[in-house]
């Protein structure tokens, strides 16, 4: 299903971004590492909540990937977003593996304030890979000031999806194979 018109300064999608071959090559850098169990961030602290989220997650922190990254993704924030202006990405990066059974139910993501005074607004994600089945992100309009009908983003390897952090989504289960992510963040300073 294509983002509804309503959607289109909110959510991004952009196939093949990265190449099959830049893909492959980031899952062998991180697959020896160790992963532990994705946690949420509730009004209570960090806590591990797998009726909710059970995939894995490694954290990677790395600038020059940042650097690399914008390069290629500013173009789609020349203006400005709600009197913001986009600067980077953050350059903590999260990497999802979600093995078969593995989910990230509805959420809304949160805001992260950097020590530069920059804050998050966008969600960036890259699938990593194919060959598996499921683990779609679907977005509804649970919370949000746009009606749409629910739908779903299909992951391909080499994609890139970037949304407004308030938009409600959540990562279906993968059905068969294993499906890896990179996450990170979009930094917006006031304009």
């Amino acid at each position: 299903m294509t983002i509804p018109e309503v959607l289109r300064a909110r959510v991004i999608e952009v196939p093949a971004f990265l190449s099959a071959r830049e893909c492959a090559q980031f899952i062998q850098r991180v697959e020896r590492s160790e992963f532990e169990q994705a946690q949420l961030c509730t009004t209570m602290g960090t806590r591990t909540l797998p009726q909710i989220r059970n995939n894995d997650r490694l954290f990677l922190d790395d600038t020059t990937l940042a650097t690399e990254l914008w390069q290629r993704i500013a173009d789609y924030f020349t203006e400005p977003f709600k009197g913001e202006q986009a600067i980077g990405l953050n350059p903590r990066f999260r990497i999802y593996r979600y093995g078969v059974g593995q989910f990230f139910d509805w959420h809304q993501d949160g805001s992260y304030c950097a020590p530069d005074g920059s804050e998050s607004r966008f969600t960036c994600l890259i699938f990593l890979n194919d060959g598996f089945e499921g683990g779609g992100t679907t977005f509804a309009d649970v919370f949000s000031p746009f009606h749409f009908a629910d739908f779903t983003i299909t992951p391909e390897v080499g994609k890139l999806l970037l949304f407004h952090h308030p938009l409600s989504h959540r990562g279906e289960a993968v059905m068969e194979g294993c499906k890896y992510v990179l996450r990170s963040d979009v930094m917006f300073v006031g304009a």
